[in-house]
């Protein structure tokens, strides 16, 4: 099983998912290249073994492709959705361990600086060097604890801002200790075992506890440790952990930052970390991860999420539902739902369930046919062309839910949501598929058949 970092970067190597890139690499926009780069490619995840000016290895990309983040739950594309509803619905409570590879090494007072870190800067315009995969953890009286993965802005060795407002559970907890006068204890882990890390991503409700999700899915408990110097609880296998608080109220400007529409927020003032402590593993490993224009770690891991909690939203109105895909460029906005109709109206019933799934919130829903593969954008185009006319199939909803951060939208949470039956009319057909025989079999060296392909030029031979 994948109880830490380590052994799903074990697991990666051994696929051939991994590569080592061991030329010199800036942390300023060199390793955020590499991470947008193989992104953009579909490529493998990145181990950069010399980051300028750094004494520990980064790690980047690691779940900027769905195959990887599947692999990290352990699971298949097939059965990917119901192990998800299974931890959910089946969470396993954390067990709290004394001892911990997390806190290796202690650091405090002044031997406690992030410039020992790695923190990379990632878009042309961004303000300054984020950390963007680390999970912030806080504990609340009533609610419980809260992992989420909130961008930080580095302002100096001690400093942080943070991005987390409410309804942001991290904002909220914050918003109630300073209502009482009172600066919040606050971790961030860094490097987690990629059961944490998903879990992170759960679009619950206030009262989930992420680290029971997780165990529900890993089958056992997850080990939290307390930290150095305070009562919040960690994984005890992270590579690396901060500790500090949200000092109650201070505020600093953070931003501008490329964020995940591809277009950057700007300037505003936001809560400020101090930091107390940092502990990590022996020789710790640093992650990295990238948001912007689609498609990056950020999209995948929030897609795996939502379209989880959407398929399972749907299967309740609709048991013949195939499979449900958040597309790629849509950045969390355009979702694919593929079925096989059973009544007239079906395909409009399961847009209405997919608009008004809690946290999700889709701009864009087409429903198509189960023989279309929602993964293929080509074949989802192809029904759209074929089987959809325009005023009859096209449902427009005015002032619907939104995504705050959507620079089209008239006002923040508010926008037109729309909707496209691209399913063939109900007991009806257009005719049979052409079709191929023995295409799905055929062989082409080196790409069908799992061996290294090597081009071998005909006009080798030719002077």
């Amino acid at each position: 099983m994948l109880k830490d970092l380590r052994a799903f970067l074990r697991l990666l190597d051994a696929k051939g998912d991994l590569v080592h890139i061991t030329r010199p690499v800036s942390p300023q926009f060199g390793v955020a290249a590499g991470i947008r780069k193989t992104s953009d490619i579909k490529g493998p995840a990145l181990w950069f073994d010399h980051v300028e000016g750094a004494r520990m290895p980064v790690v980047g990309g690691l779940y900027a492709h769905r195959r990887r983040a599947l692999w990290g739950l352990e699971t298949t594309a097939q059965d990917f959705f119901a192990r998800y509803m299974h931890g959910l619905r089946h969470p396993i409570p954390p067990r709290v361990v004394a001892d911990a590879p997390c806190q290796e090494v202690v650091l405090t007072g002044a031997d406690a600086d992030l410039s020992l870190l790695p923190i990379c800067t990632h878009n042309r315009l961004d303000a300054a060097p984020f950390i963007t995969m680390g999970i912030t953890i806080a504990n609340h009286p009533e609610y419980g604890p809260n992992a989420s993965i909130s961008r930080m802005q580095l302002f100096d060795p001690r400093t942080l801002g943070i991005m987390s407002v409410p309804p942001q559970q991290i904002g909220m907890y914050f918003q109630e200790f300073e209502t009482r006068g009172e600066s919040m204890p606050l971790a961030v882990a860094i490097g987690n075992d990629p059961y944490t890390t998903l879990a992170s991503q759960v679009p619950g409700g206030i009262y989930l506890d992420e680290f029971a999700v997780a165990g529900g899915w890993l089958g056992e408990p997850i080990d939290l440790v307390r930290c150095a110097t305070s009562d919040v609880l960690v994984p005890a296998t992270s590579e690396i952990v901060l500790e500090g608080e949200l000092v109650c109220g201070e505020r600093r400007l953070e931003g501008p930052f490329g964020e995940f529409p591809g277009t950057y927020t700007p300037p505003v003032e936001r809560p400020v970390f101090h930091l107390k402590a940092i502990t990590h593993r022996r020789d710790p490993i640093y992650l990295a991860g990238l948001t912007g224009l689609p498609t990056t770690d950020n999209h995948v891991m929030k897609h795996l999420a939502y379209e989880a909690m959407i398929y399972d939203r749907i299967r309740e109105i609709c048991p013949t539902v195939r499979d449900v895909c958040l597309t790629d460029g849509g950045g969390g906005n355009h979702l694919a739902i593929s079925i096989r109709p059973t009544f007239v109206t079906q395909a409009r019933d399961v847009m209405l369930a997919a608009f008004t799934a809690a946290k999700v919130r889709p701009k864009l829903v087409i429903v198509v046919d189960d023989d279309i593969d929602v993964r293929d954008p080509a074949q989802v185009e192809w029904a759209m062309a074929f089987r959809m006319q325009a005023d009859r199939d096209v449902v427009i909803f005015e002032r619907g839910v939104g995504q705050v951060l959507d620079p089209s939208a008239p006002a923040p949470r508010v926008g037109a949501l729309m909707g496209i039956d691209a399913t063939q009319p109900y007991g009806q057909s257009y005719g049979e598929l052409t079709v191929v025989p023995g295409a799905a079999e055929f062989e082409i060296p080196g790409w069908t058949d799992g061996r290294e392909w090597r081009p071998a030029s005909p006009l080798a031979s030719l002077r």
